[in-house]
């Protein structure tokens, strides 16, 4: 009886042994498979449509997590990945990425089992999912210190004001063209729309027309105060918020200063037209390219006038800097970047459009069943 004790303890205690020793590799590629899924849903929006750099840097990250005894070339794959997009597969316009990390016979990396071999079975089959996938952000550190107009439409004929009417410009002081505003924002369709950017004037509001941020004000949010009009990522934008702004042609000049600091420093980076992203930058991830600036946009229904130099932030995104133009404009591509420092918003977004985005982990769907 005591023999008989014995043998079943020690079958227990091996049995134990090999579980925990389970749960330990199974944590493991649980990292593997969260560290893949979150850089490549972060990798959505720098990379944009070309999948299968992100494919690449979603395995590369996933796999460095692994210790060499998890075959990490064997554990996560390229078909390990599955882009979603509103969570079916969907590679064209994803917003969501799934991975699964696994060591499985059928993969050729089984874990081995300490003690199993005492029952006749010496490896056994261990494999996790994760999904990730982006939100839009109603806040953002290392915003630029300027702030330009969302996407708008007006009449622009109906003032009989000979000065104001076919202008080009909204005019704050016109009720016929203050009525007809429709505000719409910078969505899919308007990642890569070019943008020419000068300075704003106080009562009128035009596509491009940057007001710097007030010095006094610090910033969206109360950020230390950075040099009126830069594109110094010192600001913090927070949906909702008023914010102080100045007007002037010397905000201008400075912006284009940096903006061919930035040119410089980075002069092979391009956009691309059917990636819808950012190429050629001397940096791997093309977000840090110091052409890319995180902007906020106003409400253009409320345009700053000198007896109330104030705007308020309703989106944000980014802007790629392309060129300075001989007409003194700096030309600019509308983008999307990942926030810094970002809280979720409280509105569901459309996350392939012109915004700024933060990254979470989602529950993954395996075979119908959430794990």
């Amino acid at each position: 009886m005591v023999a008989v004790s014995l043998l079943l303890l020690a079958g227990f205690s091996a049995l134990a042994v090999d579980y925990a020793y389970l749960h330990h590799r199974k944590a493991a590629l649980r990292r593997a498979a969260e560290a893949g899924a979150l850089t490549g849903a972060e990798m959505l929006v720098g990379f944009g449509r070309d999948v299968e750099a992100v494919r690449d840097a979603t395995v590369q990250a996933a796999q460095a997590v692994l210790d060499r005894d998890d075959s990490p070339s064997l554990a996560v794959r390229d078909s390990d990945v599955v882009f979603l997009g509103g969570g079916v597969p969907d590679a064209d316009v994803p917003d969501h990425i799934q991975v699964t990390a696994g060591r499985t016979d059928a993969r050729g990396n089984p874990v081995s089992l300490l003690l199993g071999w005492l029952f006749g079975q010496r490896n056994a089959d261990a494999s996790v999912s994760a999904r990730a996938g982006l939100y839009c952000a109603e806040t953002s550190e290392g915003v630029a210190s300027l702030i330009l107009p969302t996407g708008y439409a007006w009449d622009d004929a109906c003032d009989p004001d000979v000065r104001r009417r076919g202008n080009g410009v909204l005019d704050a002081g016109s009720p016929c063209e203050s009525a007809s505003v429709e505000i719409f924002g910078y969505g899919p369709q308007d990642v890569g729309r070019r943008l020419v950017l000068f300075p704003g004037r106080f009562g009128e509001v035009f596509p491009g027309g940057v007001f710097p941020l007030s010095e006094k004000d610090g910033g969206p949010g109360g950020a230390s105060p950075v040099p009126a009009g830069t594109i110094q990522d010192g600001s913090v934008a927070v949906l909702g918020e008023w914010v102080a702004v100045d007007a002037g042609a010397d905000a201008m000049a400075l912006l284009r200063d940096q903006a061919h600091l930035r040119l410089q420093d980075d002069p092979g980076a391009f956009w691309d037209e059917a990636r819808l992203a950012v190429r050629g930058s001397r940096h791997r991830n093309p977000e840090d390219s110091p052409r890319m600036a995180r902007v906020a946009f106003f409400d253009p229904a409320k345009a700053p006038v000198t007896e109330r130099p104030e705007v308020r932030v309703c989106q944000l995104g980014a802007v790629f800097i392309e060129e300075l133009r001989e007409d003194g404009g700096v030309g600019v591509r509308l983008a999307r970047a990942m926030a810094l420092a970002p809280h979720g918003a409280a509105a569901v977004c459309d996350a392939r459009g012109v915004g700024l985005y933060g990254v979470r982990l989602a529950p993954a769907i395996v075979n119908g069943v959430q794990e």
